[in-house]
């Protein structure tokens, strides 16, 4: 199955692709006589030798640089198959398997598809093997029905049932789509089973930016499993933008899984935009589960956009849950970074310590971005949150300005001053460890002391033993501190 976003690129756009950033040249060889059809067959020798024409080619083969290779040699091949293509053909038969095999054998078959199409399927069937030389076909068919819809069409009957088939299925509808809507739907819709869904579901894909509704009508009646659910999702995004009302009816009697959950979020942010209760309404009619859960978030965020402060009270009178902790969550994350400290007051109002424990982390990270003081004062004076808050303030405040983080630590207070300097105390010592461990012994909570002397020489030991060895040798400790830092780390 060709995936949800396949469309048609043609191939002189693939060509253009793989002069810029080359091929996979792990690719299978091209097939061998041996390998076409079970049958041997000889390889047709050139109509034309031409040893100059050759020799220009395999000099810019030859170039090392990528690029140039690709570029230089995309181009002299293609002036060498405009001139003679049965000698352009065979050269490229010889390749080995790789990006310069893939890319002369598009060259080539693209100048057989426009002066002998029939003899340019014949080739492709032959030599066309991996993956990426399969855009021929979506190239080669969205041109042809371009030109000539019911040509194209007829021409499918040569292609066996798998990839290329669909690739030429789909190249066709989209192409005939773009000239002829009406009558390529009515094509579409004569085709056989195995083929009407591919083609059906590129004619919908042309016809929904212009008439969503009809689109996803007519996916009802002709499509089932993935290929309705891409083409009514992709109907419905377009649907959102116009009329999310009727967007929300549907999607409210819709099955809220695979491709269309993500639809759902879409409906509820528009709705939220024009009116929150409303979308809050619709939102809660949705089938309890995480899409729900998402679209309340995604109404919530694009009402706090508009009013912050309605939509953070009606988030702190949510039942305790997963859904009040991931619009709390959200609303947190939004707001810190305009007003952190409303944040940090608003979180007040949140009654389950499941969902106010998140949310203050998330403040207290943001804040930390944006002014790492303030927030690690506002963390060291917040028993509720989780000790991270106060180190992600002090990472980003060292940064900023070391000494004034020093400063701060030295004069907390209790477990709170042993937490941050036990923290910090290794980051200092990762650019000056004599300094780190000055510091360390400057504070005056003798646990925080200890634990930020072993904190920042253990550091140093694991960056330069022998320096730190030497170090604590001559240092004016106690034997016990001393035969402590060297201690073997217990596991």
């Amino acid at each position: 199955m060709i995936p949800s976003a396949w469309f048609v690129v043609p191939l002189a756009g693939v060509i253009a692709l793989l002069l810029v950033s080359g091929c996979d040249r792990s690719e299978e060889a091209p097939p061998t006589p041996a390998r076409v059809a079970g049958k041997s067959r000889p390889v047709p020798t050139p109509t034309r030798a031409d040893p100059g024409e050759r020799a220009v080619v395999e000099q810019a083969r030859g170039v090392t640089d990528p690029q140039l290779h690709s570029a230089g040699f995309g181009a002299r091949l293609r002036e060498w198959a405009e001139a003679d293509p049965e000698a352009a053909l065979a050269y490229v038969r010889q390749l080995p398997a790789g990006a310069d095999y893939t890319q002369g054998l598009l060259q080539v078959l693209e100048v057989f598809g426009r002066r002998d199409p029939d003899r340019a399927l014949v080739l492709a069937r032959e030599l066309v093997s991996t993956g990426e030389q399969q855009a021929f076909y979506n190239s080669f068919f969205a041109r042809l029905a371009t030109e000539d819809p019911a040509a194209a069409a007829a021409r499918l009957a040569s292609l066996p049932p798998g990839d290329r088939r669909e690739r030429a299925l789909r190249a066709v509808a989209e192409g005939w789509s773009s000239t002829d809507l009406p009558a390529a739907l009515a094509w579409a819709g004569k085709l056989d089973a195995a083929d009407r869904g591919p083609a059906l579901e590129a004619v919908l894909a042309v016809l929904a930016p212009a008439d969503p509704l009809r689109a996803i009508n007519l996916a009802g009646q002709s499509l089932t499993g993935v290929a309705w659910e891409r083409t009514v999702g992709a109907a419905l995004r377009v649907l959102v933008q116009s009329d999310p009302q009727a967007a929300a009816a549907m999607v409210s009697r819709l099955p809220l899984d695979g491709e269309l959950g993500p639809v759902a979020l879409e409906v509820a942010r528009a709705l939220a935009g024009r009116n929150a209760a409303e979308a809050l309404a619709w939102v809660n009619r949705l089938s309890a589960g995480k899409v729900r859960d998402l679209a309340l978030t995604n109404a919530l965020d694009s009402w706090a956009a508009e009013d912050p402060i309605a939509a953070g009270r009606y988030i702190a009178r949510l039942p305790a849950g997963p859904t009040q902790v991931a619009a709390a969550t959200g609303w947190a994350r939004r707001r810190a970074v305009t007003d952190p400290q409303e944040a940090a007051t608003w979180s007040g109002m949140l009654n389950d310590d499941s969902a106010r424990r998140p949310a203050l982390a998330i403040i207290a990270s943001v804040w930390a971005q944006h002014d790492p003081a303030a927030a690690a004062r506002w963390a060291a004076d917040t028993p509720a949150l989780p000790a991270e808050a106060l180190t992600g303030a002090l990472s980003y405040w060292t940064l900023q300005d070391a000494g004034a983080a020093q400063d701060f630590v030295l004069h907390l207070a209790g477990e709170t001053q042993v937490r941050a300097a036990v923290y910090l105390a290794p980051t200092l010592a990762q650019r000056d460890p004599v300094a780190a461990l000055t510091w360390s012994q400057s504070l005056p909570n003798a646990a925080a002391r200890e634990a930020a002397l072993a904190a920042a020489f253990a550091r140093w030991l694991g960056n330069a033993p022998v320096a730190a060895r030497t170090w604590v040798a001559a240092a004016n400790l106690p034997p016990a501190t001393k035969a402590r830092l060297l201690a073997p780390a217990r596991p």
